[in-house]
């Protein structure tokens, strides 16, 4: 289902806040049979509006990953459509068995929310990083695994979701300060990727808060050595866009840019998609590289692991000059 909403209200909102506080509170009446489950996020998804007005919607299992997907999957099963949420480095690697067993073995479709993915969680620490959670979410088979650019993106994926038949886990990554992309929105689908930019030399496959990125890169790259860049964003990394990844063939460098180690995540998806076919083009995955981070907060994150617009514009001419 396919709300009408002003996506001008959520500039300055961020993801989180944009779902549960702004989208979710207007829209409940259209889903009579849906459960929030929360462990202990409810504050930090920013629900209160949410949990004061419908609080039948709602439950808090306390910190306790696994419990979180067992009572989801017990009220799925009694015919509830179950969201549940936590810190993304917690719900997907604390309880991965029960993801594994109940979401991708069973089939039961519900949606799981990652918050604060990526390097978001600031001074919290390595412990707190979500950069391996696109690994371990895309094997599992039935597993829809989403990534949107922005706030307005990440709405859209979660109506999605919620309407879908299929397990699925969506990553939200970013800040509150996270810019809008996208002047409109229209239905969301997980097997067609964005193209935010066309170019003919250089493509950037992005995923997350790392989209915003790419266009500034984009930018520099064109002023800096007058390569024409192409910019995509892959909103879904399972399913893939095929199709999109294909084109990018045309160019002569393919760059992948996450916030995610380099093993695992949207570069060996699209890398696995390349070697389907002869002749590919050089491809440069770019993200966090085998090692934790030196604890500091979000701008000295993404300069340490040269996830910065100027680190990544360095890399890809570097990689043109051989």
């Amino acid at each position: 289902m396919e709300h009408e909403l002003d996506f001008t209200a959520f500039e300055g909102q961020g993801q989180i806040a944009s779902i549960f506080n702004l989208f979710l509170p207007d829209v409940i009446q259209d889903y009579p049979n849906l459960k929030i489950l929360s462990s202990d996020m409810s504050y930090g998804a920013r629900m209160e509006r949410f949990k004061a007005f419908y609080p039948e919607h709602f439950l808090n299992v306390g910190i306790a990953e696994e419990n979180l997907i067992g009572v989801s999957a017990g009220l799925t099963s009694e015919g509830y459509k179950c969201v549940a949420l936590a810190q993304a480095t917690f719900i997907t690697m604390r309880c991965y068995e029960q993801v594994r067993q109940y979401m991708s073995y069973m089939g039961y479709p519900i949606v799981l929310v990652g918050l604060s993915a990526g390097l978001i969680m600031q001074f919290m620490g390595n412990t707190h990083y979500a950069i391996e959670d696109l690994a371990i979410m895309r094997v599992l088979p039935g597993v829809e695994v989403l990534s949107p650019a922005d706030a307005g993106e990440a709405v859209r994926a979660f109506e999605y979701a919620l309407s879908s038949n299929k397990p699925c886990y969506i990553r939200l990554t970013g800040g509150a300060d996270a810019p809008l992309l996208y002047n409109q929105y229209g239905a969301y689908n997980p097997s067609k990727a964005n193209t935010l930019k066309e170019g003919n030399d250089i493509s950037i496959i992005a995923t997350g808060a790392m989209v915003s990125v790419a266009m500034d890169v984009a930018s520099l790259v064109e002023e800096k050595i007058g390569a024409s860049v192409k910019v995509i964003d892959m909103h879904a990394i399972q399913p893939i866009d095929i199709e999109a990844v294909n084109q990018c063939r045309k160019t002569t460098l393919v760059v992948t840019v996450e916030e995610h180690y380099v093993s695992g995540g949207l570069g060996t998806a699209v890398a696995d998609v390349l070697m389907e076919q002869p002749n590919a083009p050089q491809l440069l995955k770019l993200g966090i590289k085998g090692k934790y981070s030196v604890v500091g907060d979000y701008g000295f994150l993404k300069d340490q692991h040269k996830l910065t617009s100027e680190n990544i514009a360095e890399d890809i001419i570097s990689k043109l000059n051989g």
